[in-house]
């Protein structure tokens, strides 16, 4: 868990982006991993087997049974479908295996051929690609695909959106500005 963490800091800290790199640099100093949360599974997990190979992408494969994955929403918010391919896992953060109480990140994981609609929330945020290549619609701009490797700034409340449409999963790591959790306003 802590190299898919270091990778994941590493990433944002080198992303060229002032403000992801700002965010990044409120990264826990202690590598001292808590006692995780109750493993909990999601169907969606098991998108990893068919995510491209990579070291983190692989620690992940072999950890991801006993992470704590949870979704944000509920069916009636955006439909059973969607849930059956989402689910995410925080790796820093308040009640995180490492402690944090300034920054949230961790692990989302979409499968393929579904859309996260439009959405916005109050926390600055970036995203990695670590697998998979989707479409996305940032601001008010029209969708465009972005690859592994990519890092995607969100201002507070900017909308966003991915559509997984290359018939492949994404797994993205996942950085707030914030210290908690909050549900995202559908748009």
């Amino acid at each position: 868990m802590i190299s898919i963490a270091i990778a994941l800091r590493d990433h944002f800290a080198e992303s060229g982006i002032d403000a992801v790199r700002s965010i990044a640099s409120k990264w826990p100093r202690s590598s001292v991993v808590a006692v995780a949360e109750t493993p909990a599974t999601l169907p969606v997990t098991g998108w990893l087997n068919d995510a491209s190979q990579g070291p983190a992408i692989n620690d992940l494969r072999d950890i991801a049974s006993a992470l704590h994955w949870q979704q944000t929403y509920t069916a009636t918010d955006i439909g059973a479908p969607f849930l059956e391919r989402y689910g995410w896992t925080m790796l820093v953060g308040p009640d995180a295996p490492i402690k944090s109480d300034a920054i949230l990140a961790g692990i989302l994981i979409l499968g393929p051929d579904i859309e996260y609609p439009v959405h916005r929330h109050s926390a600055e945020e970036a995203y990695v690609i670590l697998s998979g290549t989707a479409s996305w619609s940032i601001g008010n701009s029209d969708w465009h695909q972005k690859s592994a490797g990519e890092v995607i700034h969100n201002p507070p409340w900017q909308p966003h959106g991915m559509c997984t449409d290359c018939g492949e999963p994404l797994v993205l790591g996942f950085l707030w500005n914030a210290g908690a959790v909050e549900k995202s306003q559908i748009d």
